[in-house]
């Protein structure tokens, strides 16, 4: 449970807080886009998969929001911020964000504010408007 809600209702309303984000990553669709009904498929994680595995930030970002919110696959929020880090490191804005909520959090990562900041300030720093407004939210929040 987190804050007297289930991880995987978390997770959902997380989802639908971030896809309107997803949806600005690029030529590369979102899940709502990719697939009009929003589910995740087989085909839909095969996908974010394979871009996942080659570097790809924003399928990074996706896969770790699928495990997440257990969407598709097993929820497992130690492979969700593996997928947010790897997101991070390729220098995705979505990836930072949620890296750093994972480590506000302690989902799947020890809990660790410090690094939670440096990557909401990544995030800040470097992302579209919708996810720098909302890391500057988190920072402010934090201070």
């Amino acid at each position: 449970m987190i804050s007297g809600i289930s991880g995987k209702a978390f997770f959902l309303t997380a989802l639908l807080l971030f896809l309107p984000i997803a949806a600005t990553a690029g030529p590369v669709a979102a899940p709502a886009s990719s697939n009009p009904d929003n589910t995740v498929t087989p085909a839909v994680l095969a996908k974010w998969m394979a871009g996942a595995e080659h570097g790809y930030g924003p399928d990074q970002y996706r896969l770790g929001l699928a495990y997440a919110a257990g969407d598709g696959v097993p929820q497992n929020f130690n492979e969700a911020a593996h997928w947010w880090r790897k997101g991070a490191y390729n220098i995705n804005p979505q990836a930072e964000l949620m890296l750093g909520e994972a480590y506000a959090h302690g989902w799947g990562v020890p809990r660790d504010i410090d690094k939670a900041i440096r990557w909401w300030k990544a995030a800040a720093r470097y992302g579209p408007p919708e996810v720098a407004s909302r890391a500057q939210l988190l920072l402010d929040s934090a201070v």
